[in-house]
């Protein structure tokens, strides 16, 4: 394990970059190519983006569906989907977040599990690959998941009466209480769910995420923009660089193991 864990991460940068979208002919239940369709988008690249319809036109369309079981979420768009905004006084996010992350969120997209990574992916200009990877981590690509539970009555969502409750969601890890507003979507809509993590990975890479400068293991660096593999673990521990590689349940530790299966792939492997 300690062997290929090690060629696999050689190999992430690589790989990371070289997203290809052209020369890749879809067929009727094709799965994804090793390298996925889509690269990463650079810092500065929020006001270009595609809009959720040219999103859409851009997914490889593939009957390929390994998570049968995700289909009826996989069919449901958020009949209201209002994720509350950010107050640009609280100095908490830059000014633009509220423009640009908050207001794009909407989960209108219907598909297979891999089209809808696709569609988030192409949509916040990151790397569909990644996606996948933190799926894999977060549910095994099952969108019925839910976790992170709670004694506080205050955190549970609507219907979840009995402590402790779950406050995350979906094939991603969405939480409800980091997104007021999402819930119920991010458990019953799977494109709303990898939506957020989209939303996230952007805003976190273009820098706007002010409050983790104050977080994190400052020998390891203070948040700026650029560093994508801090934001995924960001999206874990809700810290910046935390922990370490071989500590359990620190940033540091999720995006080890982010970037090992950003390079194994294991959704193209047998049995998955």
């Amino acid at each position: 394990m300690a062997s290929a864990l090690a060629l696999a991460l050689a190999c992430t940068v690589l790989v990371f970059r070289t997203g290809q979208q052209a020369g890749i002919a879809a067929s009727s239940a094709a799965p994804p190519p090793p390298a996925g369709y889509f690269g990463l988008k650079p810092v500065g690249s929020y006001a270009s983006l595609p809009d959720d319809a040219a999103a859409t036109a851009l997914v490889r369309r593939s009957a390929w569906e390994i998570r049968p079981g995700n289909s009826a979420y996989n069919q449901t768009k958020p009949g209201h989907l209002a994720i509350d905004q950010v107050d640009p006084a609280s100095g908490a996010y830059d000014p633009r977040w509220n423009r640009y992350i908050i207001d794009r969120i909407s989960g209108n997209f219907t598909g297979t599990t891999d089209e809808i990574f696709q569609w988030a992916a192409v949509k916040w200009g990151i790397p569909d690959n990644l996606i996948r990877a933190i799926a894999y981590m977060e549910s095994d690509w099952n969108q019925s998941t839910y976790g992170d539970f709670t004694g506080d009555s205050a955190e549970c969502p609507p219907g979840y009466q009995a402590l402790p409750c779950p406050v995350t969601f979906g094939i991603v890890g969405t939480k409800s209480t980091s997104w007021p507003g999402i819930f119920p979507w991010n458990r019953d809509s799977t494109a709303a769910a990898v939506d957020v993590l989209g939303a996230w990975l952007r805003g976190c890479y273009e820098g706007w995420v002010w409050w983790l400068r104050q977080y994190g293991n400052r020998s390891h660096g203070t948040y700026r923009a650029g560093d994508l593999w801090g934001c995924v673990g960001a999206w874990y521990s809700g810290n910046w660089l935390d922990g370490s590689a071989s500590q359990p349940g620190t940033g540091e530790n999720y995006m080890y193991k982010a970037k090992y299966w950003y390079g194994m792939r294991p959704w193209l492997q047998p049995g998955f």
